[in-house]
C-alpha cells in the first residue's frame, strides 16, 4: 500500500503546485483567446474558474496533455539529467511499471533531441513519447498506452 502512495502523492504535488490553467481545445499558449488565464485584471474569481476548468474540462485536452504543457520546463529538464519526479510521474502516467522506469527515462533522454527540437509542443512531446515506447520492446510490453 505504501508502494502506491508514495507515487499518488507525488502526481498530485507535481500536478497541482503548478499554476491553474484552462485547457481549451489544445490552446495552451494563447492568453489572447478563450479564457484570460492571467491576464486582465485577475482576481478571486478569474482564478476560481480557472481552477474550476483546469479539473472539470472536457475538451480534447486531457490531464496528461496538461501535465506535459504545465510541467514542460521540468520534464525537458529532467529528461537531460535523465532522472527525476516529473520523469517518475511521466513514467507512472504513461503506465510503465517500477522495473523499466530506468530504461523509459533512459530512453527518452537518448532522444532528447527528436522529443523536444526547437519549439516547445507538448501534443509533439506526447506524440514521440509514444512512438519511442512502440519502437522499445521492452516498453511496448511494460507501458500501456495513455
Amino acid at each position: 500500500m505504501q508502494t502506491f502512495l508514495k507515487p499518488a502523492l507525488l502526481l498530485f504535488l507535481i500536478s497541482f503546485a503548478s499554476n491553474a490553467f484552462a485547457c481549451h481545445e489544445g490552446d495552451f499558449e494563447s492568453s489572447g483567446k478563450g479564457h484570460h488565464k492571467f491576464g486582465k485584471n485577475i482576481g478571486i474569481l478569474q482564478f476560481t474558474e480557472n481552477s474550476t476548468i483546469s479539473v472539470s474540462t472536457t475538451t480534447s485536452c486531457d490531464f496528461y496533455t496538461a501535465f506535459l504543457d504545465s510541467e514542460y520546463d521540468f520534464i525537458q529538464q529532467q529528461v537531460a539529467y535523465g532522472h527525476g519526479p516529473h520523469l517518475d510521474a511521466l513514467a507512472m502516467m504513461t503506465g510503465c511499471n517500477e522495473k523499466v522506469r530506468t530504461e523509459f527515462s533512459q530512453t527518452l533522454r537518448v532522444n532528447y533531441i527528436e522529443l523536444f527540437g526547437d519549439q516547445r509542443n507538448p501534443h509533439t512531446l506526447r506524440n514521440g513519447i509514444e512512438k519511442l515506447i512502440d519502437s522499445n520492446s521492452t516498453l511496448k510490453l511494460s507501458c500501456r498506452r495513455v
